[in-house]
């Protein structure tokens, strides 16, 4: 069994009309419905995309001080490209295989925020 990714979302801003004021630095909210492959159910898992730019001026800065970061759930690019943030999170879709769903899930869940991480499956 392989995952798919079914949708690729930013509720920050419209993806089709939205440019960074620069394009190495950047940080936003992304959620993907990924699911198994030809199958309609998917599952919700985050990620923050930005930039090592970004993560030195605005996440060390604004969130811990200058001392560090946590960068757990985070996809780290080196410029603005929505369609290949998207094609990179496809890939690590059909990259990843599994015996079942919750497997699957597991593994994903290593990279992005699963919406069921904390449940009991």
């Amino acid at each position: 069994m392989r995952a798919e990714l079914k949708t690729f979302i930013c509720s920050d801003f419209d993806e089709r009309a939205y440019w960074p004021d620069e394009e190495d630095n950047f940080g936003f909210h992304t959620e993907a419905t990924i699911g198994p492959e030809g199958e309609d159910s998917e599952e919700i898992f985050a990620f923050q995309v930005c930039t090592p730019k970004w993560i030195a001026t605005k996440a060390i800065n604004q969130v811990f001080g200058d001392f560090g970061v946590f960068g757990r759930h985070m996809l780290i690019v080196t410029e603005y490209d929505w369609d290949k943030t998207k094609l990179l999170i496809a890939k690590l879709c059909t990259e990843t295989t599994g015996e079942n769903w919750a497997e699957i899930a597991h593994k994903l869940a290593r990279y992005g925020a699963w919406e069921f991480a904390d449940s009991q499956i």
